[in-house]
């Protein structure tokens, strides 16, 4: 459930338990039945109160929806073996690639993502490399081990590895020293 609908259902929820106290204060007769009388005579007719009530059959059925909206599950790649079935979810494979290609001499810094395609998996890298390195050939050295690792590692061939270089920067994080 999103922002906007924990948002709608707070101020639903507030306005359902005002509704639900009126009630309760109602029955232990401690509202005059007149005033509740008054009130509902004064909303009839009223298109006001009409639109009001639209407005609460409206968000009733998206929250009724949100919470029965079934959580996505994560994109995973399946390997059948005699025992069962092997599941590795995408989100390994990104952390898997980035660790390898931090390690590549000429990098900088690093974003994966990895998605599903009809090929196979498709690998998006954007890296910053340094300025003393030759960017054709640490792009190349890139594609070249993340499309070895994956496939020694995962045990499936890449559709496709994709590297942006987003920029080329000398810039080291800094390691603090405990003094």
């Amino acid at each position: 459930m999103g922002i906007i609908d924990r948002i709608i259902l707070s101020i639903y929820t507030f306005l359902l338990a005002f509704l639900s106290f009126a009630a309760i204060l109602l029955s232990l007769r401690l509202i005059p039945l007149e005033l509740a009388w008054t009130s509902i005579a004064h909303m009839y007719g009223q298109w006001e109160a009409s639109l009001v009530g639209a407005v609460f059959f409206l968000v009733s059925i998206r929250l009724l929806l949100a919470g029965l909206r079934s959580r996505k599950a994560k994109d995973t790649i399946v390997h059948h073996n005699e025992i069962g079935d092997v599941h590795i979810s995408l989100d390994a494979v990104e952390n898997l690639v980035e660790k390898m290609v931090r390690h590549i001499r000429g990098v900088r810094g690093i974003k994966v993502k990895v998605a599903l395609a009809t090929q196979g998996i498709t690998v998006k890298i954007k890296a910053v490399v340094s300025p003393e390195s030759h960017v054709p050939t640490v792009a190349g050295e890139i594609q070249k081990r993340v499309h070895e690792y994956i496939k020694n590692t995962v045990g499936i061939d890449l559709a496709d590895v994709q590297v942006t270089v987003e920029n080329i920067s000398n810039d080291f994080k800094a390691k603090q020293r405990v003094e």
